[in-house]
């Protein structure tokens, strides 16, 4: 939300700087950064072609003789077409700077000419944005006068505010205004509205139906007839132009205006358009077809809502007018539209068309329902102001569903309980006064009654918010002592979160954050479990609540490998759901873990890390035994998306999937190479790791001992069953075992292979003699003889 510090004064008397204002403001909760408009150069004046030649070296230059009114004359090369003799321009003297100092003007030779100055266009000034030509100026002022003391410039400074969704009262100045005021202690003075109506003609009958009150609770319309459509005056398109709003026509202006002004969105019809000059607002038709302003036809459901003639659909309602009705040049009598509707109904309507604005914006976050006729009497003043017409007598005001103003017991015992500070009976009702609040004082309580155009204060927790935030969250003296009960404090389920990450983080893995919503191709591939619909999706790449982790996954590889990147690790813990009829909500959610391998070998005089799914294995049962969790073990399996799948189990349970993806849907997500997956539940990871055995032991004192065994076996025994027989066999002083080297080649023959193991034993009591670690190695070869058939090598 842009806001002009000048249309703010309309309101208020502002002596503070920018950055005063702009602190105020933020420490109110609108979050605000500024900039300032209007002049933005130096030493730019007033100057006259005296001749103008063309240049011996350049067909596009012109070679100008000026003066500027010191008693000399000047040569400046031009390139504009527009130049001329016997023309007053603005002239960049040299020294001169434009666009704020980021230009700077200096004695410069063109094509052999030397040039002392420079003749500026409107855009180089930032006066407007024709950079076609120079500016030609229509003045009486004296040669060298500085342009800016007979050009007009916008001296003002436009605020930027970060709003949060619930203060849709501040996307106004209005709303912004009374903001500014509650500190001061000012009020905010109504806008004053003269006009005059004319007595109703025949042909001036209009009615308004309204279908469903509960979506458009309030309808309000007035007629003028006899406008004429035109460009808008000065004023008011210097008013739109800062803060970013374009110029139309002054119909659309004015609406413009009073809507940035006020906050409530009107809209204008032509009144010749509208059949049989009725106005019924209902629900759209499965599939009725409609054409808005940005002449885009829509295809509309039932859950939106119209604004409809006798015959047709003439406006999207709360979201866009449609094109069969707007105010074109031809247009003498207008229909302005002064409405409430459902913030849920503009909402839902705007998202499922993607069609965002400024009166949805609005309307979506809630308008003031008792502001209606205001706004229409400030519009319908403004049009005749500026576009001629009368005002023909008396308006419409349907209003068939009355809206009370909200009301809200406020204890102010609970208040300073909940802020730590002790607040006077004084000061919290001088800071209701201040908000508009009314009130009524009933023993400890304050029975409020809030504004309309306060709709985001509906508890009494709310009001202790305000209480706060105009106190200043910076006057709050901070608490140096804290009391509570043990039995406050619950177990912190995302411990093992907080592990996993750590540990990830240390091992070159990278956190990534997905979008939790997905498409349905996305829910379609990882997972049997129906995915859960959103009612009003954002758009149709957001209409599933994920259901794995994985899709996220692949689209952060796919960005990564488009920008280069040949190798990384990923991660994500997230929650996914699937539709559950168990469940009261209907959906069921689970959280998972998510590990990525991407990349390939790579040209390095160092030894790459090879990402296979072996060194995945070693990777994920390092991260488990990492957090407390043993007896890891992998089995081939089948997985939904998986050309190769491996169980992943803690024990007998379960845990994930290891594996590659089908190559199908690797291309579908735009990859080159097959990144490896890992899933890994972890409802399931948390009850293993909160029902495991802790053991606790001193370090051992005593120095280890190494010996390294090699083995030659068949290569259908693995590597892993020969380490549970090392580890069941080596006694207990065998404290660690390690598998080095993997042999193959003719010496161990075609349907063998050596496997090399490094053994450290240690004893608690005392320091290991040769003998003792002989005999546990003997014990550990024997045994593998018998169990595998190895053979030492």
């Amino acid at each position: 939300m842009k806001v002009s510090l000048n249309w703010l004064k309309d309101y208020l008397e502002i002596t503070e700087s920018p950055d005063d204002v702009s602190d105020r403001l933020t420490a109110l909760g609108l979050e605000a950064s500024y900039v300032s408009t209007g002049k933005t150069f130096t030493d730019v004046v007033l100057g006259y072609v005296i001749n103008c030649g063309p240049h011996e070296n350049a067909d596009k230059l012109s070679v100008c003789k000026i003066d500027i009114g010191d008693g000399n004359h000047y040569t400046i090369v031009c390139g504009a077409p527009n130049v001329k003799a016997d023309i007053y321009v603005p002239i960049a003297k040299v020294g001169a700077s434009l666009q704020n100092g980021s230009f700077k003007i200096k004695q410069a030779k063109l094509r052999g000419v030397e040039s002392s100055g420079m003749i500026c266009s409107g855009k180089e000034l930032e006066i407007n944005d024709d950079h076609s030509g120079i500016m030609i100026l229509d003045t009486d002022a004296k040669l060298g006068t500085p342009i800016e003391d007979f050009l007009e410039f916008n001296d003002d400074v436009i605020f930027e505010l970060d709003l949060t969704p619930n203060r849709g009262d501040c996307l106004s100045h209005l709303g912004v205004a009374r903001e500014l005021a509650i500190n001061n202690n000012l009020s905010i003075p109504n806008r004053k509205i003269d006009f005059n109506e004319s007595k109703v003609t025949n042909d001036s009958d209009y009615k308004i139906s309204i279908k469903d009150s509960e979506a458009c609770p309030r309808y309000c319309a007035r007629l003028i007839k006899g406008v004429k459509v035109a460009a808008s005056p000065d004023w008011l398109v210097q008013r739109l132009k800062s803060i970013g709003q374009a110029s139309i026509n002054n119909i659309v202006d004015a609406a413009n205006y009073v809507l940035m002004d006020t906050g409530h969105p009107m809209h204008t019809f032509d009144f010749d358009k509208v059949s049989n000059h009725e106005i019924n607002v209902r629900y759209a038709k499965n599939g009725e077809k409609f054409k808005t302003l940005d002449d885009k036809e829509r295809e509309l459901k039932d859950f939106h809502l119209l604004i409809c003639d006798s015959e047709k659909p003439i406006a999207l309602a709360g979201i866009m007018g449609g094109a069969n009705s707007e105010i074109t040049s031809d247009t003498t009598d207008i229909l302005i539209e002064s409405a409430y509707f459902s913030p849920t109904v503009v909402r839902k309507g705007a998202k499922s068309l993607d069609l965002s604005t400024e009166a949805s914006r609005r309307f979506e976050r809630d308008t003031d329902i008792n502001g209606l006729i205001p706004a229409l009497n400030q519009l319908s003043a403004l049009i005749v102001e500026i576009a001629g017409g009368e005002i023909v007598e008396g308006f419409i005001d349907e209003y068939p569903l009355k809206k009370e103003p909200f009301k809200i017991d406020f204890s102010l015992k609970n208040c300073e309980s909940l802020l730590g500070l002790s607040i006077s009976n004084e000061q919290i009702e001088e800071i209701f006064s201040s908000l508009q609040i009314t009130f009524e004082k009933d023993t400890n309580l304050y029975k409020c009654t809030i504004p309309t155009f306060r709709n985001d204060l509906e508890r009494e927790v709310d009001l202790f918010e305000e209480v706060a935030r105009v106190i200043g969250y910076d006057n709050i003296p901070p608490a140096h002592n804290f009391s509570g009960s043990y039995s406050s404090f619950v177990q912190d389920d995302q411990k093992l979160d907080s592990l996993l990450r750590s540990h990830l983080s240390s091992n070159s893995f990278h956190e990534h954050f997905s979008n939790s919503l997905q498409s349905q191709k996305d829910v379609e591939k990882f997972s049997k479990a129906e995915a859960v619909i959103i009612k009003n999706p954002l758009s149709q790449d957001m209409e599933f609540v994920r259901n794995s982790i994985i899709p996220g996954l692949l689209k952060a590889a796919d960005y990564n490998a488009k920008r280069q990147e040949k190798g990384f690790k990923l991660f994500e813990i997230g929650a996914v759901h699937n539709q559950s009829k168990k469940s009261d909500t209907g959906s069921k959610e689970k959280f998972q873990l998510g590990l990525l391998w991407y990349g390939k070998e790579q040209s390095h005089w160092r030894t790459y890390e090879q990402r296979d799914i072996f060194s995945c294995k070693g990777e994920i049962s390092n991260l488990l035994v990492s957090v407390g969790i043993d007896s890891i073990s992998f089995k081939l399996g089948d997985q939904l998306g998986y050309a190769n799948a491996m169980k992943v189990y803690s024990g007998k349970t379960q845990i994930g999937t290891l594996g590659s993806l089908d190559l199908a849907i690797i291309k579908e997500y735009g990859l080159k190479i097959s990144p490896l997956f890992c899933e890994i539940s972890l409802q399931t990871l948390r009850e293993i790791w909160i029902n495991r055995k802790i053991n606790y032991r001193a370090p051992i004192s005593y120095p280890s001992v190494v010996r390294d065994i090699a083995l030659q076996v068949d290569n259908k025994v693995s590597a892993e069953s020969l380490l549970k027989t090392i580890r069941v066999e080596g006694g207990t002083n065998l404290v660690d075992i390690k598998l080095f080297d993997v042999y193959q080649s003719d010496e161990v023959g075609d349907n063998n292979k050596s496997l090399a193991f490094s053994l450290r034993f240690q004893s608690e009591s005392g320091t290991l003699t040769d003998s003792e670690v002989d005999d546990d190695v003997e014990k550990v070869l024997n045994s593998l003889k018998e169990t595998h058939g190895t053979t030492q090598r």
